[in-house]
């Protein structure tokens, strides 16, 4: 499988962007909050969802499609939404884990770290040991722990051959002293009360330099915190002299920083209303419409008698001279009907119809023709249709279209009340900002007393320290005195005195072997006791002889055949993580591949180094390495080892030799690295098989 192309559609921070791969090493480039991250956790999410919480989190907005090839085909996965993923999963991953892959395939700087799954489970038997040869260090560790716990490594290590030999010797020599004991009892006590004596006068005389010590052992012990003490001192001193802001201080400044923003907010508020109420007026203009505000006045102060005026009834009168003119024009038509017959040479049809056209239409005036009507009205229109020209005439001067008068009224209405309430939020705003203004001067005066902003967080710091030393010197200055010392007084002078205490450790010593032998000779069980033990402890040695020798024979044994198998079998994931470790680390250093070590144990230049003992740049190297190694054995090759930031941890000559073990790597499988890192960006340009991608 090798990824050809990405396309991230919404994926974290990252929308519509795409990436075309080779199949060999592709180095994604660039500063921190380029998209790194986000495009590696976008392959892994696509590829291997995981349950397990990640940055970014998967949104329902989510989409975006990787283009691989497999099996010489091309095939799409698509991420749809917060957990859905369609289309076609690679072979090579449809059984894989997905904890698995984001610990050995897809791994960021604190996956490398994780070493787990390395030394445990499925992955370290099948890929780190030869078959079988799992269980050989627990079988050797049990031989040799045998061995030891018989025989011992050396003849004076603990051992149970050692500790029989060490009781039987000290039975006989105690058996020795009591049968050839030749002093009596009177003897033995007299010795004893002189070496009584003798340890008195040895413990008096160590009273006066033991209390000398216990002095000089508080004293030293007090020494560092009284130096502490007289240096916090010293600094607050110096402190004290400075100008600091104390709590009230500070309460004024917060007072007065909290007066200017509220009178900024306050005045800011006024202005965008004002500006909100002129953006209403017609063309946003108010000096314009100002100049307009008269003619206003004066049309609104006539309102009311307009609408007066246009409420007053209408009367009609009616005319009867309409009659006339009815008969005449029935008359005309009649004559035009009788001329039709007198005239000679018309058909008969047509004066048929000449005549009954005529008949209708002098019936018809009589019908139609109504009498004449007459209006008698009771309104000024002369006024109201002046007054309506005024309206209309302002209208199209202040640039609004006009409308019916009724509306232009009410227009004209808001025009006039938002230029009044602009009137009054002018004097407020005037008002606010004097306010502001003062505000500023007075957080101005109070800052200027310390040089400015920076000088009164600078006396602020001052006065915290200060508080912070005086906490420190009253705890420390506590300390003291419960150690029974003043701390406004010097330290004692006080010198170690050594004391030799072989003579009196001797002498009790002494004293406890003549107290036993005195008790001996008045008693022989203890003699009979101990002959008996000597036999016991004789069978016991014969029998821990013989399991001591056939457990050297078994270490021996095995010892052998693990060296003629390990030196010519090694797994392959650890000959390939070593070839890959010798590149990273110059040659300086490949594993221990004898797997009776429990450990992943390495050589470095020579000494052997287990986990404890590496170092951070060393760990991360060798790591990497058996990943590598396990990745390309686990999926043949065919899924991608995707990797973000993981070279962090090297120096230059190590990262030099992980891009050159990936290089070579890639050559085999893709590998896509994520990096930051200059270095990294540098050495990989200049290498084969290689193409770099810049966030």
């Amino acid at each position: 499988m090798r990824i050809r192309s990405l396309h991230i559609g919404s994926f974290g921070k990252i929308r519509e962007k795409d990436f075309q791969l080779d199949p060999g090493l592709t180095v994604f480039y660039g500063p921190n909050e380029s998209g790194k991250s986000t495009t590696m956790e976008f392959i892994r999410s696509t590829l291997s969802p995981s349950r397990k919480s990640s940055y970014p989190q998967r949104s329902t907005t989510d989409s975006g499609t990787i283009v691989y090839e497999e099996g010489g085909s091309e095939k799409r996965i698509m991420m749809q939404g917060k957990t859905g993923n369609t289309g076609d999963v690679p072979k090579c991953m449809a059984d894989m884990d997905p904890t698995t892959y984001r610990n050995i395939f897809a791994m960021t700087r604190e996956g490398l770290d994780e070493m787990a799954p390395l030394t445990g489970g499925d992955i370290r038997t099948r890929f780190l040991t030869i078959p079988g040869g799992e269980s050989v260090p627990d079988v050797i560790k049990s031989i040799d722990d045998d061995k030891d716990r018989l025989i011992g490594k050396t003849a004076s290590s603990p051992s149970e051959i050692n500790a029989l030999g060490n009781r039987e010797t000290a039975l006989q020599s105690r058996i020795h002293e009591m049968r050839s004991h030749a002093e009596t009892y009177s003897e033995l006590s007299t010795r004893k009360d002189e070496l009584d004596r003798r340890l008195s006068e040895i413990r008096e005389s160590n009273k006066t330099a033991e209390s000398n010590n216990a002095l000089y052992v508080r004293v030293e012990s007090q020494r560092a915190a009284f130096n502490e003490l007289n240096e916090l001192r010293k600094k607050k001193l110096e402190l004290s002299s400075k100008h600091m802001a104390g709590k009230d201080v500070q309460d004024t400044y917060r007072n007065l920083s909290s007066e200017k923003s509220q009178a900024d907010a306050a005045y800011r508020a006024v202005n965008e209303g004002r500006r909100m109420q002129v953006s209403s007026l017609p063309g946003g203009d108010e000096t314009k419409l100002l100049g307009f505000r008269p003619r206003i006045q004066s049309i609104l102060d006539r309102q009311s008698r307009y609408q007066s005026e246009i409420a007053k009834p209408q009367s009609r009168s009616v005319e009867k001279s309409n009659g006339k003119v009815r008969i005449g024009v029935a008359a005309i038509l009649l004559v035009i009907a009788a001329a039709a017959w007198i005239v000679t040479g018309l058909d008969m049809m047509v004066k048929i119809g000449v005549s009954a056209v005529m008949a209708a239409g002098a019936v018809a005036a009589f019908l139609l023709i109504k009498d004449k009507q007459v209006y008698e009205n009771n309104r000024d229109e002369n006024w109201i249709q002046s007054f309506e020209s005024e309206i209309h005439s302002l209208m199209n001067d202040i640039g609004v279209a006009p409308g019916n008068p009724q509306s232009d009224l009410r227009r004209l209405v808001e025009i006039n009340s938002t230029l009044t309430n602009l009137d009054t939020a002018r004097n407020n705003s005037a008002e606010l900002r004097m306010a502001y203004m003062g505000a500023d001067n007075r957080l101005m005066g109070f800052l200027s007393k310390y040089g400015g902003l920076e000088g009164y967080q600078q006396a602020v710091r001052d006065y915290e320290t200060f508080t912070g030393y005086g906490a420190k010197i009253e705890a420390l200055e506590g300390s003291i005195r419960k150690s029974g010392f003043d701390p406004d007084q010097p330290l004692p002078v006080v010198e170690r005195i050594d004391i030799d205490t072989t003579e009196q450790d001797e002498i009790s010593n002494e004293i406890g072997r003549l107290t036993s032998d005195m008790r001996n000779v008045l008693d022989t069980k203890e003699l009979d006791s101990l002959i008996d033990q000597t036999y016991s402890l004789n069978a016991q040695r014969n029998k821990v002889l013989t399991d001591g020798a056939k457990a050297i024979l078994e270490s021996a044994i095995i010892q052998k055949a693990c060296s003629d198998i390990y030196e010519t079998v090694h797994p392959d994931v650890i000959s390939t993580a070593d070839r890959y470790l010798l590149m990273m680390t110059m040659g300086t250093c490949h594993f221990d591949l004898d797997p009776r070590n429990t450990d992943l144990t390495v050589i470095s230049k020579g000494e052997p180094k287990n986990p404890k003992q590496w170092s951070t740049g060393l760990r991360a190297q060798i790591l990497l390495s058996i990943k590598l190694a396990v990745a390309k054995e686990m999926g043949n090759g065919e899924v991608p080892v995707i990797l973000d930031d993981v070279l962090l941890p090297f120096d230059n000559d190590r990262k030099n030799g992980a891009c050159q073990a990936l290089s070579m790597l890639s050559n085999e499988m893709q590998v896509l690295l994520f990096t930051c890192d200059d270095d990294v960006e540098d050495v990989c340009k200049d290498l084969p098989n290689v193409s770099i991608i810049t966030m």
